[in-house]
């Protein structure tokens, strides 16, 4: 099967750069100049791996991450940037970003980290990942409560797409009562279907 990756960048430039390198490596590139197009895309497609400017017309690359998280999108995000500040780079890592990429980008760095975080898991016939373990990667020297949250958010995702969001069949699985598990969400920003 061909990996997908989705391009996000305002830069016409870079989006036609980034395809022609990624499809000489092989892969399908779709582009997106913007969220509101990337966020319609996300959902027509499933994507390997997505690389996201953090800065778009519309809206930041690091809101439009935790968009994608909150309904269920559990894709690998390597983030770009040539004007971001170490605040939004430890932000998006924070939320889950694989990576972060400065820009001007360096293919040689670039290629490297497209092969490393491309989802290596086999979607089965209902859009359901079977193996998660490569996507839970913990930052040690985060401090506890972040790791703890990131793990949850992650786990909960994963049954939210794997149980098309069927709540009770999510608190049967994962032994929380309903009402725990409606606090559960809110308290992680997972929006309910």
């Amino acid at each position: 099967m061909d990996k997908m990756i989705l391009i996000v960048d305002d830069e016409l430039g870079i989006r036609e750069l980034l395809r022609e390198c990624l499809e000489d490596e092989g892969y399908i590139v779709k582009l997106a100049e913007n969220a509101l197009e990337a966020d319609k895309i996300v959902k027509e497609h499933r994507f390997d791996l997505i690389l996201m400017d953090v800065w778009l017309p519309d809206m930041d690359g690091v809101s439009l991450f935790k968009r994608f998280l909150s309904n269920g999108i559990i894709t690998p995000v390597i983030m770009m940037s040539g004007h971001a500040s170490i605040t939004s780079a430890l932000e998006a890592i924070r939320i889950g970003a694989r990576d972060f990429l400065e820009k001007p980008l360096s293919l040689s760095k670039l290629l490297p980290l497209v092969d490393k975080h491309i989802l290596k898991e086999h979607v089965n016939n209902d859009g359901v990942l079977e193996d998660v373990s490569e996507i839970i990667t913990l930052d040690l020297n985060s401090p506890l409560k972040g790791i703890k949250e990131n793990l949850e958010r992650r786990y909960f995702l994963y049954h939210m797409n794997k149980y098309r969001g069927n709540i009770t069949k999510i608190a049967e699985v994962s032994g929380v009562d309903r009402a725990h598990l409606y606090r559960k969400f809110k308290t992680l920003g997972i929006k309910i279907k």
